[in-house]
């Protein structure tokens, strides 16, 4: 019956037929173009005209305050966390991303870690050479459309039941963090997500046109996650794929 079934196995199977079915798409797409323009406002942006891979070094106390703990019991104060982002469908936010992971800019950045996410704390933004602060508008891809949609949620354009071509349906999928006041106060937040089912239903939630989700941790320690906590913060990030992707 069900209850005797492996559900580890079967996840295990959806994430590899999921990844495959990603990478079969990836090749299909055009290489360093998208297949729609970016309004001319955004122009002076950086944009990512594909997708781009980065490994990231995380640091916790931990439970036990010793670190990350395993299944073995041994346990390690930092974790290599490997995470895709994805320009088609995002490419001003996940642009944004990889320009300041090039540009060291979260090394040694802290942490907060609250019920549902892990968010930087990079509460002045990223500034630039002219010193003021770079902002991002709200940036979605609903999952029937050709392009993505800018500067307005999904339930101010009636559309809080379309569903999302990255939604936020996965323990680590990457979030873009704003002011409540204005969806186009994007600059230098993000957060991982710790999803759970209750939650965070499928189909409909309260980030799901809310905020964008440009990006997932596709190394298999997304769940650690969950171990993080206060003071705890991001050693190192680097692009280690896909920064020719990157236009800027």
């Amino acid at each position: 019956g069900i209850k005797t079934q492996d559900a580890e196995k079967t996840f295990a199977l959806q994430e590899e037929l999921a990844q495959a079915f990603s990478d079969i798409q990836a090749s299909n797409l055009p290489k360093k173009k998208l297949p729609y323009s970016i309004p001319d406002e955004y122009k002076n942006l950086p944009k990512l005209l594909g997708r781009a891979t980065v490994e990231m070094v995380l640091e916790t106390k931990g439970p036990s305050g010793k670190g990350f703990e395993y299944p073995d019991l041994h346990k390690n104060p930092q974790e290599t966390f490997t995470i895709v982002v994805d320009g088609y469908t995002h490419p001003l936010t996940a642009g944004n991303f990889v320009d300041l992971v090039d540009k060291k800019f979260y090394d040694n950045t802290l942490l907060k870690a609250e019920e549902l996410i892990v968010q930087t704390l990079k509460t002045e933004g990223y500034k630039n050479k002219d010193g003021e602060v770079r902002t991002i508008p709200l940036e979605l891809f609903y999952k029937m459309d050709n392009e993505p949609t800018y500067g307005i949620t999904s339930d101010d354009e009636n559309r809080a039941l379309d569903t999302q071509k990255l939604p936020f349906q996965a323990f680590g999928a990457l979030g873009m963090a704003r002011g409540n006041d204005d969806v186009d106060s994007g600059s230098a937040d993000w957060f991982f997500l710790k999803w759970t089912q209750p939650l965070v239903p499928p189909g409909r939630n309260t980030l799901d046109g809310y905020y964008s989700c440009f990006g997932y941790i596709v190394s298999d320690n997304q769940d650690l996650l969950k171990q993080m906590g206060k003071g705890d913060k991001i050693v190192s990030a680097r692009v280690i794929s896909g920064l020719d992707n990157l236009e800027r």
